[in-house]
């Protein structure tokens, strides 16, 4: 599975984000789950980093296998049910996956998610995040577990998701850096940059 993330065949590694760091990075399959756990200091802002992932109705620009995101219901201010379709290949088997959960944002500063079975291509999934400020940038752990509910090719299926998951999950962060970084531009400097991309 993709996602906010939303989630790599990480056995700890240590790796570089643009300016920060993955610390600690792991993944396992267990019963047809996959299991994502992280811990990133990364060299950005922790009110602009929750603000670019919340941006629920733009998670294309987050994560790269989401093809679209939406709000379908705003019980309260940081309490929804999203939305997102994304479109994932594993060597030559593609899948395009519905996923509706539902994320609430509480008041000690994490995100959770859960994931609606009946509405989705997922039997379970759960997703928690912390971030909060450190001296050195913004530190981010996080934890998910999914169950994909499709046919996953066997022997090397897991390990071909796990592989794909890590670098799109090396991939997310790198772009959590990239676009807090440009929303704290000042105007002139962030019309230069998207034009640059």
């Amino acid at each position: 599975m993709r996602a906010v993330a939303l989630l790599l065949v990480w056995l700890l590694c240590s790796a570089s984000a643009a300016g920060g760091t993955i610390n600690s990075a792991a993944v396992s399959h267990q019963s047809g789950s996959f299991i994502v756990e992280v811990d990133a200091l990364l060299d950005v802002d922790a009110s602009t980093a929750r603000a670019v992932l919340t941006d629920y109705k733009h998670l294309e620009r987050l994560i790269p296998a989401v093809e679209r995101s939406e709000i379908l219901t705003t019980r309260e201010p940081g309490d929804y049910r999203l939305l997102t379709v994304t479109h994932t290949c594993v060597w030559f088997y593609c899948k395009r996956l519905t996923r509706v959960q539902d994320v609430v944002e509480a008041h000690d500063g994490s995100i959770t998610a859960v994931v609606i079975p009946q509405l989705s291509d997922f039997s379970y999934g759960t997703m928690r995040l912390n971030l909060w400020q450190e001296t050195a940038g913004t530190r981010i752990l996080m934890r998910s577990e999914v169950a994909p509910d499709a046919w996953i090719p066997p022997l090397l299926g897991p390990w071909l998701i796990k592989r794909e998951l890590r670098a799109e999950t090396l991939q997310t962060l790198h772009n959590l850096e990239r676009l807090a970084a440009e929303a704290s531009l000042p105007h002139e400097s962030l019309a230069e940059s998207s034009l640059a991309h």
